[in-house]
């Protein structure tokens, strides 16, 4: 699969919101009955970095980089609200212990 944040011409330091505002952008212009092979990989890029959780997961496995728990973690913690669980919080949910 290609790489979502391309798919869906993204920075990798997106919002939640951004995200959802540009799939649906492309959901509209690509609709099923249009353009189903295109729409489809939208729905999928969208589908692996909608949530954080779900970028963390494709970043760490999906993406194949060096990226480390560590590295996500500070990249986050610069954009990320401290009224959000913090991504250790969240990474204790998604990775196996």
């Amino acid at each position: 699969m290609a790489d979502p944040y391309r798919v869906l011409d993204l920075p990798l330091d997106a919002s939640d919101e951004t995200i959802r505002r540009r799939y649906l952008e492309l959901a509209r212009e690509f609709t099923p009955e249009r353009n189903p092979e295109r729409f489809a990989a939208v729905r999928e890029a969208y589908e692996k970095i909608k949530s954080l959780n779900d970028r963390v997961k494709h970043r760490l496995y999906d993406a194949g980089k060096e990226d480390t728990i560590d590295s996500i973690t500070q990249e986050a913690a610069c954009r990320t609200p401290r009224t959000r669980a913090g991504l250790r919080t969240i990474l204790g949910a998604v990775l196996p212990q």
